[in-house]
């Protein structure tokens, strides 16, 4: 420690009227330990580890008090105040040699805030920082003040070359001078910190339990003005305003005897890392390590559960022109979207899986949007009312929020009159991808066609990936806004078409035009270079300018895998599987809703699975926004690797909690304003529309339900091994298993029946790549609710 720091907490602890113990062995008792590899690592990369707490003194001043651990000691242990009300301890992980819990207890009979604090002696601007679900890259990139929707208005933060722009969100400075960020750990997907180094090839990650209701945990890091030091802060204690945080009045509460003491507990990890993807790999091994396994309830199952999401897609049709709206037409956003949060995404599984009246919807839904829905560049229209379209300058009447008594105003007039032919490319090349995806269903599914007029749906894939190629030869990127009618690169750099790689590629094999595959390859590897290698996936909404998000990832994904299945090379795995570890840091790893005191109408949905749609959204959505997830099912066979399946699991299966009973709300929404200030974990209330915004939250949730259940099987199995792993709301285990056979015995805890598909296949067919159609065309079970039955599995 610095003569200036020792000098400044002597003076705190002569304030105060308390001593403070300083680094010296003689003041503090080291309780035996053996010393492991992880102190000699926070030696070497200059880690200094201390406490302090803040309290209300008896004359009602802030007092406070801290004590540091010496690292240089041979058997570091535990140091403690001289009064004994605060100590300091490092306990070694059982099992874990590069894992230590820092455990700082306090005994102080006083409403207090608490903190452990890692000291970086040595720091860098190009350690990369990310906090999962609200920060990547530390968010070090420009910000702009903007009142929603956002959207780019100064000429000089427009342009194909222009870095990523964010709105004010919490964030490290891109320029000199004081940079900080806090984020409450209750708006994190997992309750970690991690830090790449790359000049030390060291990664760390600081890991904490949530604390109650009645609690407050916050990570909070502050750089030197001319960062050659940094301090990871880890701050606990009763509710109140947390420091560096926006008040939330409702969090407020008098003091109570819980305040006599606390206790925090972070576990820091220390470990070789050769570059962030490795960070993420590890941060996705322990997502679950403090917060513990999540829940499995068995309530609907996935057939009953689609049939429902079928009715309330079917609640929507619009006799007049003809298609599926995509929300509560309260206005464009909420009657129709292409891509993004809207339609073409659900008509695939309603032709695939629905009724006659939804395969005969969907494809009218299908003509609605390709009649005047596509520019004569090949991109497509964004929005319409079901008259007129527009685009993504938020040009449509915007929704207001609903007044006090419940009443809604009338829209609003637009704001951006500079953006009206502004497009986001992320559209296009997710109707791209479905469009062929239906165009290759009714080819392999003649019966299908009845009553489907398909002839121009080949048509506009063509004039799609001809516009994406086009786009890509020209920039050698795709950007993420264009002019709709002439195709120009308008706002470049993001992720925002994560897909494209995917639509290109299924267009190159249904459309026998091999550059089309080129193409695919080209944008995958740059999107991979450019984004997924230095840890940073954005501008997939086109509601939060350039900030971080986890739509764009969920698309890479399926692009990598995409790629793979078309190519066969290697690399592509390599790359699929980190784009799910990024991808992993959105999901929220943990059951409890994180909810806070005042958080009207939050009920106790499991929030594990769910998904934050980005950094600068206060939402997210049960599942991915829009896709199913399953090519995570698809990464799992071809590199064998179980937490993929539980990944995947922790979503879907957590889906039909989110279904509202026959008539009403959806479960567990929140009407109140006072909801808005709760956590971005507590996701009972996502599915409000009261809330507002541009994304047709319904319309959204059931899109997810219908593709999940027809893209993700009720039971996996691999016969050879005798690997089972259950997806759907139903238990299965094996009662036989014979050469040529495995038979399974699957119970439905459920009060409704399901139908079960059952996808087997042998190691040797899960080495080659996913037939389309492969889950639909799986044999099923029909187990009635409350019963059991018995399933024959072949073994090849």
């Amino acid at each position: 420690m610095s003569m200036k720091r020792r000098a400044f907490l002597g003076g705190l602890g002569a304030a105060s009227g308390m001593a403070v113990v300083s680094t010296f062995p003689a003041l503090g008792r080291a309780a035996p330990a053996r010393r492991g590899p992880v102190f000699d690592r926070l030696r070497d990369a200059e880690i200094d580890i201390r406490a302090r707490a803040e309290y209300v003194s008896s004359k009602s001043a802030i007092a406070s008090e801290a004590v540091e651990l010496a690292l240089k000691n041979p058997r570091p242990g535990r140091v403690a105040s001289s009064g004994g009300d605060l100590a300091i301890a490092l306990t070694p992980v059982a099992g874990r040699p590069d894992a230590v819990d820092v455990v700082a207890t306090l005994r102080i009979a006083a409403p207090t805030r608490y903190f452990v604090t890692l000291d970086f002696r040595s720091w860098s601007r190009g350690n990369y920082v990310v906090l999962p679900g609200a920060c990547y890259a530390g968010n070090r990139f420009q910000a702009r003040r903007a009142s929603y929707p956002p959207l780019l208005t100064e000429r000089a933060d427009i342009g194909p070359h222009v870095p990523p722009i964010i709105p004010a969100v919490p964030h490290l400075s891109a320029g000199d001078g004081p940079s900080s960020l806090a984020v409450d750990a209750t708006d994190l997907a997992t309750p970690a910190l991690g830090i790449f180094m790359p000049a030390q090839r060291l990664g760390v990650i600081v890991m904490t339990e949530l604390g109650s209701a009645n609690d407050w945990t916050t990570f909070r890091i502050e750089e030197k003005s001319d960062r050659s030091g940094a301090s990871v802060i880890i701050g606990a204690g009763p509710t109140g305003d947390p420091p560096g945080l926006r008040q939330r009045p409702e969090r407020r509460r008098a003091p109570t005897a819980r305040d006599a003491g606390g206790r925090i507990a972070p576990r820091v990890h220390l470990f070789e890392c050769a570059d962030v993807p490795a960070l993420f790999e590890r941060l996705f091994a322990l997502r679950k390590d403090l917060t513990g396994p999540t829940a499995l309830v068995n309530e609907l199952p996935f057939s009953a559960a689609f049939a429902r999401h079928e009715q309330r897609a079917a609640a929507r049709w619009v006799e007049k022109p003809g298609f599926l709206a995509v929300g509560d037409r309260d206005g464009a956003y909420s009657t129709w979207q292409t891509g993004w949060s809207g339609g073409l995404l659900s008509a695939l599984p309603l032709l695939a899986a629905g009724g006659k009246t939804s395969r005969e919807r969907a494809a009218a839904t299908i003509a609605f949007a390709l009649e005047g829905g596509q520019a004569a560049s090949g991109f497509f229209h964004g929005v319409s009312d079901g008259k007129t379209w527009f685009d993504d300058g938020f040009a449509a009447p915007l929704p207001a929020p609903p007044a006090a008594d419940g009443a809604r105003p009338p829209p609003a007039p637009p704001v951006y009159k500079h953006a009206r032919r502004w497009h986001l490319v992320r559209r296009t090349a997710e109707a791209l991808t479905f469009l062929v995806k239906q165009v290759a269903l009714l080819e392999r599914r003649p019966e299908l066609r009845a009553g489907v007029n398909g002839g121009r749906w080949g048509e506009a894939c063509r004039a799609a990936a001809d516009a994406l190629c086009k786009l890509w030869e020209r920039h050698k990127q795709l950007g993420q806004f264009v002019d709709v009618d002439s195709g120009e690169l308008i706002v470049g750099g993001s992720t925002s078409a994560g897909l494209a790689p995917a639509g290109l590629a299924l267009a190159a094999a249904q459309l026998r035009e091999p550059r089309y595959l080129q193409a695919a390859k080209a944008i995958g590897e740059h999107y991979y270079e450019r984004f997924v290698r230095v840890g940073l996936t954005c501008g997939g909404p086109g509601d939060a300018l350039q900030a971080p998000d986890s739509q764009s990832a969920a698309a890479l994904l399926d692009s990598f895998m995409t790629l793979h299945e078309a190519t066969r090379e290697r690399v592509w795995i390599d790359r699929a599987r980190a784009a799910a570890h990024l991808l992993a840091t959105w999901v929220v790893a943990y059951d409890q809703p994180a909810s806070a005191p005042g958080c009207a109408g939050v009920s106790g949905a499991r929030a594990s699975g769910a998904v934050l749609w980005s950094a600068a959204s206060r939402r997210g959505s049960p599942g991915y926004l829009v896709a199913s997830g399953d090519a995570l099912l698809r990464l799992y066979r071809a590199t064998g690797e179980p937490p993929l399946l539980e990944l995947l699991r922790d979503t879907i299966h957590n889906l039909a909690q989110y279904l509202p009973p026959v008539a009403g709300p959806p479960a567990g929404a929140a009407g109140d304003d006072a909801d808005r200030d709760c956590p971005r974990t507590a996701t009972a209330r996502w599915l409000d529309p009261g809330a507002g915004g541009v994304v047709p939250v319904d319309g959204a949730f059931d899109a997810i339900g219908l593709l999940s259940y027809t893209e993700v099987p009720g039971i996996y199995v691999r016969p050879d091994t005798g690997f089972v792993f259950v997806f759907d709301h139903v238990t299965a285990r094996i009662k036989e298993r014979a050469r040529d056979r495995v038979v399974l015995t699957v119970a439905n805890p459920t009060r409704a029946e399901a139908t079960v598909r059952v996808f087997s296949e042998t190691a040797d067919g899960a080495a080659e790549a996913l037939r389309p159609g492969a889950v639909l065309d799986a044999q099923t079970a029909v187990v009635p609710a409350g019963g059991s039955v018995q399933v024959t599995v072949p073994a090849t």
